[in-house]
């Protein structure tokens, strides 16, 4: 298994570290390129649009991409906090990494409260998104810690794969949401790897019953994230009408809501689910009978589902 150390994340941390003014600079989005990959959209499998539609709906995207990681993190700074607190007599080191964790996730949410306001600002109207962040914090904080780190594992492992894998070398893609996100990227690299040295130390001194709850807690999460993705996509099939001007027919409804379910499932989901160094942390605290009972509900959340109920 990988070999972490908090020493050194916290130095490189120190060395990459960013101030939002910088990130954000005088340059704003450019409405003539994508602001999102169309992997990342869902606009890629969506034929009732065409070129330029697409091309702005990966710009209402983006004020739901952004959004979205705002309201994760809302519940990994205080976990961070908690953790460090737990740390802060045993190890010195560990406590300072996790509490310098914890600053940077509410550097982000910052970050990405100002990327939404400008979203709102250029495309001349705010954005429809999912509300009661706090409340759903309180939620997931209230499960099983080992769910919540294993959650949060997978989150800061599909941070780093959509920036590489979608963003880095997308030569069309908005510089300004390259940016954004590389310094997102760098800071959550150093992230992943206190997470999988604080879910190991976790799972190390769990009882066996501790470690059923854990799994069952995550799968419940899964599906309660699962439910925030379906509540956002409503509000972007909204968002992307008022800004193309048009009401969509039941059909183009559906199709659009499908595909942006979809992508959303394949980014807060599955491309954290699956990523080799989630998936490496995953089996070594787990057993084999949690493992597949993992694998069969993150399986029946990616089912292919029908759009909504047609609308007049």
């Amino acid at each position: 298994m990988a070999a972490y150390a908090y020493e050194e994340c916290l130095e490189r941390s120190y060395r990459i570290n960013w101030k939002i003014k910088d990130v954000l600079g005088t340059v704003g989005f450019d409405r003539g390129r994508p602001w999102l990959p169309a992997a990342l959209s869902g606009a890629k499998g969506i034929f009732c649009l065409n070129a330029e539609e697409k091309r702005k709906l990966t710009q209402v995207e983006m004020g739901a991409y952004a959004h979205l990681f705002g309201f994760v993190e809302a519940f990994i700074a205080p976990e961070m906090v908690e953790l460090a607190r737990a740390s802060e007599t045993v190890n010195r080191v560990a406590f300072e990494a996790l509490t310098n964790f914890a600053s940077e996730e509410i550097k982000h949410m910052r970050l990405f409260r100002e990327v939404r306001k400008m979203v709102d600002r250029t495309l001349g109207f705010p954005l429809e998104l999912l509300e009661g962040q706090d409340q759903v914090a309180q939620v997931v904080l209230g499960k099983h810690q080992g769910a919540v780190l294993l959650l949060t594992s997978a989150i800061e492992w599909f941070t780093q794969h959509h920036f590489l894998s979608a963003m880095k070398d997308a030569d069309e893609l908005d510089p300004l949401t390259k940016e954004i996100f590389r310094c997102h990227w760098l800071e959550e690299a150093q992230h992943a790897r206190l997470d999988h040295l604080e879910t190991v130390r976790v799972f190390r001194e769990m009882t066996e019953a501790d470690r059923d709850q854990a799994i069952e807690d995550l799968i419940w999460l899964l599906a309660a994230v699962d439910g925030l993705l379906q509540q956002q996509v409503a509000h972007d099939v909204t968002n992307l009408g008022r800004y193309l001007g048009r009401a969509f027919t039941a059909p183009e409804r559906q199709e659009i809501h499908r595909n942006l379910l979809r992508a959303k499932r394949h980014c807060f989901i599955e491309s954290g689910m699956v990523h080799p160094n989630f998936q490496e942390l995953f089996l070594a605290v787990t057993t084999p009978a949690q493992q597949a009972g993992v694998r069969g509900a993150v399986d029946l959340l990616l089912q292919e589902q029908q759009g909504p109920p047609a609308q007049g």
